[in-house]
C-alpha cells in the first residue's frame, strides 16, 4: 500500500473538521424560542392607526370642502360667460381656463400632499411596531419572531400578534393619558 495524496489529506482533513458542524444547526434549532405576528392585524389594530386614519380623513374633508368652494366659484364663472359680449367673454374665458387650471394644480397638490403623509405616519407607525415587536421578543425569550405574510405555515400556538398588539395599545394609552395631563 502506497501513502495518500495530498488533496486526499486534505480532503480527509476538511471531512474531519467539518463533520461534527454538520449537525450544529439542527442541535441549535431545539434551542429556539419562534413566534410570528400579523403585521396587518397589528397595524390596523393599533390605536395610533386608528387616531392618525381619523386625523387624515378630516384632513381630507377640508381639503374636499376647499376643493368644493372652488369647483362652486368655476360653475360661476362659466354660467357668467353666457351673459357677457363676445369680447368681455373672451377676457373672461381666459380667466375661467387660468382658475381652472389653478385648481387642477391644487387638487394634484392636496392629493399629494395627503399621501405624502399618510406614507410618513404609517413609517413612523411600523417602527414604533418593530420596536414593540423586538422588546416583546427581548422580554420574553424568542430568538426569532417572524412577519406572518412569510410564512407558508405556522401553528397558532406561535403566534404573538395580541400580544404584541396589546402591548403597543397599553402604552399608546399611557403616553395620549400622560399627554393630556396638564
Amino acid at each position: 500500500m502506497g501513502r495518500l495524496p495530498v488533496s486526499a489529506w486534505c480532503l480527509l482533513l476538511t471531512a474531519y473538521c467539518l463533520l461534527p458542524t454538520a449537525f450544529y444547526p439542527v442541535a441549535y434549532a431545539e434551542g429556539l424560542k419562534l413566534g410570528y405576528v400579523d403585521l396587518g392585524k397589528v397595524f390596523d389594530g393599533y390605536q395610533a392607526t386608528k387616531e392618525s386614519d381619523r386625523f387624515l380623513e378630516q384632513k381630507g374633508r377640508q381639503k374636499q370642502t376647499e376643493l368644493e368652494g372652488r369647483v362652486t366659484e368655476l360653475k360661476k364663472l362659466r354660467e357668467s360667460l353666457e351673459l357677457l359680449n363676445d369680447q368681455a367673454r373672451e377676457a373672461r374665458a381666459k380667466e375661467l381656463e387660468e382658475k381652472s387650471d389653478e385648481f387642477q394644480r391644487l387638487k394634484s397638490k392636496s392629493q399629494r400632499d395627503l399621501l405624502g403623509e399618510r406614507n410618513r405616519i404609517a413609517r413612523t407607525i411600523l417602527q414604533e411596531i418593530e420596536k414593540a415587536v423586538a422588546e416583546y421578543a427581548k422580554a420574553n425569550g424568542f430568538s426569532v419572531i417572524l412577519d406572518e405574510r412569510s410564512l407558508l405555515y405556522g401553528e397558532a400556538v406561535f403566534d404573538v400578534t395580541d400580544e404584541v398588539l396589546r402591548l403597543l395599545n397599553e402604552r399608546y394609552a399611557a403616553r395620549t393619558k400622560k399627554a393630556s395631563k396638564p
